[in-house]
């Protein structure tokens, strides 16, 4: 006998494709997923996923919000204003690993992405690489910073993303982040 699927409904099945597709392009890199790799993973057929998202651009907008979105959650959670730039730093740094421990795919999406330079892709992500930096600068709360600083930070959130996922001990991480923290704090 075959297995039974559950009927889902239309809101439910929107988010189990869009939590395929993070999957996916996290995987695969957002220039080679598709609708039948979505498909394949949430174990639906191909015209489902085409019924949801029209278009491959519409199905990678749809993994790109989320990734914005992912950001916006991890950027609400801030120190108090008089806080020390080393502070800020080390609440970005500790709300970044949450991140990256809690939706591991969404930063798999963010590291292929950032090496993309296929056709409309690039430009996206340096809408959103700008957008990242501006908020990492925000951040700073501290006008005198070097704008290098948020770039800095960035690449190094790049590494120490791959160090996480590549299951680098915990002690070499965080002597990883105090270090970045002392530097530019």
């Amino acid at each position: 006998m075959g297995q039974i699927r559950k009927r889902l409904s239309p809101e439910a099945r929107r988010e189990q494709l869009i939590d395929a597709a993070i999957a996916c392009y996290g995987e695969m890199g957002i220039e080679r997923a598709g609708h039948g790799d979505v498909a394949k993973r949430a174990g639906v057929s191909t015209a489902t996923v085409f019924n949801y998202f029209g278009t491959r651009e519409i199905l990678t907008n749809t993994v790109i919000s989320a990734v914005y979105e992912a950001f916006r959650n991890m950027f609400t959670t801030a120190t108090a204003s008089n806080a020390t730039p080393q502070e800020h730093i080390q609440n970005m740094a500790d709300n970044y690993d949450f991140l990256v421990e809690q939706h591991p795919d969404i930063i798999k999406v963010l590291l292929n992405w950032s090496s993309s330079y296929g056709g409309s892709v690039r430009p996206q992500y340096l809408e959103f690489q700008a957008w990242l930096l501006s908020g990492i600068q925000v951040r700073l709360h501290d006008s005198n910073s070097d704008p290098s600083d948020a770039r800095i930070i960035l690449a190094t959130a790049y590494s120490y993303a791959l160090m996480k996922l590549d299951n680098t001990s915990d002690d070499v991480l965080e002597s990883f982040v105090t270090r970045i923290v002392k530097a530019i704090g």
